[in-house]
């Protein structure tokens, strides 16, 4: 996924720097398109890497907003206790130091916030924005008085919103309020197709960037580039790329000894076994190319039972996924032990070496 240059209100993005054309993932453009004229709400959820503050800069910029401010903040980049005046701005003498400072509300007045990770805000903040997308007023911390805001709200997770729903970082009633249009951008591993284009293009970035005139990546990278799963997404695709662009030298293509991070590759066999057992592969690995289940989880023919364990098992792939096969800092984004989530991958036949690293200890 492209990047245009900055248009001066914040953003560098727009639809036509999106790469591919898998139906899932224009299916996802058409839905930001239609939906980014109206006031309501939007929910962006894809894994890390998959281009999700790409498709709010361009909703901002499809929209009669785009030359209005366009203001972005992660909530799990930002401690709790400086993210409520960071957002809803400060008045003096609130506490020791405080001044008048308008928050992020304010400053997107007429445009577009967006608040990526949102499942990472403290559940205090949660209310607190729960009420503003009821009311459209802010209150800045020790302020009496409150100030209307006009504004469209973009949000992002990265793992499944009943997931989050159901462990407790997520407001049920907030996820209502913010998915009010829902859109779900695939996986680079579910769009594969879109592959050649896409390292094209990073291919003629990197070429500019680095002041290089590599002519195309060799056939054996491109085959391997095809077998890997991607848990990085269209990011660790851009990055695998560049990397192997600063070692290529004077050759003129991308040749496998260029590449300086290792691609494991995984069998790609679809397994007929049960949603939560192990894969058929010849090592009995689990596969996290495939779906858990055939049938959409969103659907209303999936049991209570159902739906509880597809979820468990894919905010665990997401974890692992986020922290490449390390078990010890998934079972910390997830809020559980490292004894518990052993179980689980013992459970559910999840191989956390399907997703990088190391094992229950580490970072």
């Amino acid at each position: 996924m492209g990047r245009t240059k900055p248009g001066g209100n914040g953003t560098r993005c727009r639809f036509g720097d999106i790469i591919g054309a898998h139906a899932d993932l224009l299916a996802a453009m058409k839905a930001a398109q239609l939906a980014s004229e109206s006031p309501s709400p939007i929910m962006v959820f894809g894994e890390t890497g998959t281009g999700k503050e790409m498709f709010a800069q361009s909703i901002h910029n499809h929209s009669s907003r785009k030359n209005r401010p366009y203001v972005a903040i992660n909530c799990a980049a930002i401690p709790e206790n400086l993210l409520e005046g960071l957002l809803f701005g400060t008045s003096r003498g609130a506490f020791t130091g405080a001044i008048d400072k308008a928050g992020l509300f304010e400053t997107a007045d007429g445009g577009t916030l967006f608040l990526d990770e949102i499942n990472a805000m403290s559940p205090g903040l949660q209310a607190k924005l729960l009420r503003f997308l009821q009311e459209r007023k802010v209150r800045r911390v020790g302020a009496m008085q409150e100030i209307h805001v006009d504004l469209k709200v973009i949000s992002s997770v990265n793992i499944l919103p009943h997931a989050a729903i159901e462990s407790g970082s997520m407001r049920a009633d907030l996820f209502y309020r913010l998915a009010v249009v829902f859109i779900n951008i695939p996986p680079l591993r579910k769009r594969m197709e879109d592959l050649d284009r896409l390292a094209t293009h990073f291919l003629d970035k990197a070429n500019g960037h680095l002041g290089r005139q590599v002519a195309g990546i060799a056939t054996d990278v491109m085959g391997r580039f095809k077998r890997y799963t991607w848990p990085g997404n269209v990011r660790e695709l851009e990055h695998v790329i560049e990397g192997a662009m600063n070692m290529v030298g004077k050759e003129a293509t991308i040749q496998m000894h260029h590449l300086s991070v290792p691609l494991p590759i995984e069998n790609r066999r679809q397994s007929t076994a049960p949603s939560h057992a192990r894969s058929a592969d010849s090592g009995g690995r689990f596969n996290p190319t495939f779906p858990v289940s055939s049938r959409d989880p969103a659907r209303s023919d999936l049991t209570l039972a159902e739906m509880k364990t597809r979820s468990e098992i894919a905010s665990i792939q997401a974890a692992l996924s986020a922290t490449r096969g390390n078990a010890a800092g998934a079972a910390r984004r997830l809020g559980i032990s490292p004894q518990l989530m052993h179980y689980k991958l013992k459970r559910f036949g999840i191989d956390r070496r399907a997703f990088g690293e190391t094992g229950l200890t580490g970072r």
